[in-house]
């Protein structure tokens, strides 16, 4: 993925180079077809936990991860498998749900 502040998207917390950093090695899932993740992508995904419940936690990785895709030109849809990490490496937190209709300022 791209660096945050190339996104464009606010950087208030979590940081977008914080959120890419720790999404980055999910790429094979999820854009790539593998059919499970990586551990190094469910352990990234475990680092994102302290910021899923910050106040706009959830609205700042919807806005980073479309924002990624954008200047990264793929599909916004292509990252729709986001949603499902958690329950796929067996965590128990809850990440935006990304798609191109997915309004990012009424996530919660």
């Amino acid at each position: 993925m791209v660096s945050g502040a190339a996104t464009g998207a606010d950087p208030q917390s979590p940081y977008c180079d914080i959120i890419l950093d720790h999404l980055n090695p999910c790429l094979p899932y999820i854009l790539q077809g593998e059919v499970k993740p990586a551990k190094v992508c469910c352990d990234g995904v475990l680092g994102l936990t302290q910021y899923t419940n910050a106040k706009g936690g959830q609205q700042n990785i919807c806005d980073c991860v479309k924002a990624a895709a954008i200047l990264m030109g793929a599909p916004v849809d292509n990252f729709s498998k986001i949603s499902s990490l958690p329950k796929t490496c067996g965590l128990s937190v809850t990440l935006p749900p990304i798609s191109s209709g997915t309004d990012c300022s009424q996530v919660k």
